[in-house]
């Protein structure tokens, strides 16, 4: 009987051992391997504009929420956005706003993602990443109106690279341009070529190709040239959650939530974030038509 219940043990260690290393080769940072930094190449893409496959999408006006509105009247967004005459403007007024809350900490997570936490905490001197500066213009953005989805950048060697493989972002769908625009609240930064605000794509490619476009910063955190530089390399892989959810490691495990990966034609699908874990849960596609829907403001929106 001993024996019998032995080997059932070691058959569901030896599983669970399997399963851990399959899910994140790393086991979560434990193991200690891997490239120290990025391959800072920036890469010419291509991407397919024929819609492959209909993915779903979906999003939704969230102002009515009441952590929205609680938001938006206790930082008093109204008030800051009130001599903006375009949607243009109020964004550029917002992300300039959320860039100047804190400092970037890289490493400081906090206890919750909303941007009301974010934001009284930062009132206290707390510092965070690249994700908060994307949660909280999100949700002021989304608190206005604003159809906003977070923006996942992943390098070419994000399988292998140890930490730094990665940053996060925002696009904004603009209803009178009927686009996605880029946004980088970190750095408050917003790129345009002739006059016109590009999404992360077509910023891609004016890096790539040496394309002549501006941008917009406000704040005046970054010169465009050590700018490019640094986000050029970020401009491989591009990924955004289906239903605009946050999505957690458990959520990768057991592949719900799904997210949709945008990798450009030639290339590998990613299978790890800096083999910290696996990217289970996401629709791959080469097509830039099925990233970037134009959406509809029928039933409801």
């Amino acid at each position: 009987m001993i024996k019998k219940i032995l080997k059932i043990f070691l058959v569901v260690f030896t599983g669970f051992v399997i399963f851990s290393f399959y899910m994140s080769p790393r086991l979560g940072g434990l193991l200690n391997f891997g490239k120290e930094t990025i391959n800072k190449e920036i890469f010419i893409l291509e991407f397919d504009t024929i819609s492959n496959k209909k993915y779903d999408l979906i999003y939704k006006d969230n102002s009515n929420s009441r952590e929205l509105k609680v938001l938006r009247q206790e930082f008093k967004l109204d008030s800051l956005v009130k001599n903006c005459k375009t949607d243009f403007e109020k964004i550029t007024v917002i992300q300039s706003w959320v860039q100047s809350r804190w400092k970037h900490n890289g490493e400081n997570v906090p206890a919750k993602s909303d941007a009301l936490f974010i934001l009284r905490e930062a009132k206290k001197g707390q510092q965070f990443r690249c994700v908060e500066y994307s949660i909280v213009a999100s949700q002021c953005l989304q608190s206005l109106g604003f159809i906003v989805r977070e923006l996942g950048l992943m390098a070419k060697d994000i399988n292998n690279v140890k930490s730094g493989g990665g940053h996060v972002a925002n696009e904004v769908y603009l209803k009178d341009l009927k686009k996605w625009v880029f946004i980088d609240p970190q750095y408050d930064i917003i790129t345009t070529y002739n006059g016109n605000p590009l999404n992360a794509i077509e910023l891609q490619r004016c890096v790539s190709n040496n394309l002549s476009y501006d941008i917009i910063n406000p704040n005046k955190t970054i010169s465009k040239e050590e700018y490019q530089k640094w986000i050029g390399p970020y401009l491989y892989y591009f990924m955004t959650s289906l239903k605009g959810e946050r999505i957690g490691i458990w959520d990768r495990i057991v592949g719900n939530k799904k997210q949709l990966t945008l990798y450009p034609i030639g290339a590998l699908k990613p299978k790890y974030f800096q083999n910290l874990i696996r990217l289970n849960n996401s629709y791959y596609t080469n097509s830039s038509t099925d990233f970037y829907p134009e959406i509809s403001y029928k039933n409801g929106y």
